[in-house]
């Protein structure tokens, strides 16, 4: 079963830190932990929704806020047939 993820309004990125881990940019997308490491892991497949940007620090995966806001403004932009 897939999940389509509802786009919203942007997000005031000046209130987030510099980075957020995996677990708090699920939270403020709404997605699951595992939408974010498939979509890292599989790239862009296909049909299926990509995944935001990330950065590796450390070894560690991070988001960017602003790569978020613009992620999801760009899902407002694509067709849903």
């Amino acid at each position: 079963m897939s999940r389509r993820i509802q786009p919203t309004a942007s997000v005031d990125t000046t209130s987030f830190p510099l980075l957020l881990d995996e677990k708090q940019a699920a939270r403020i997308l709404g997605v699951s932990l595992s939408f974010l490491r498939k979509g890292r892991a599989d790239g862009n497949p296909g049909s299926r929704t990509p995944a935001p940007p990330f950065v590796r620090v450390g070894g560690r995966v991070y988001y960017r806020p602003m790569d978020l806001d613009q992620w999801v403004a760009g899902l407002e932009a694509r067709r849903v047939v």
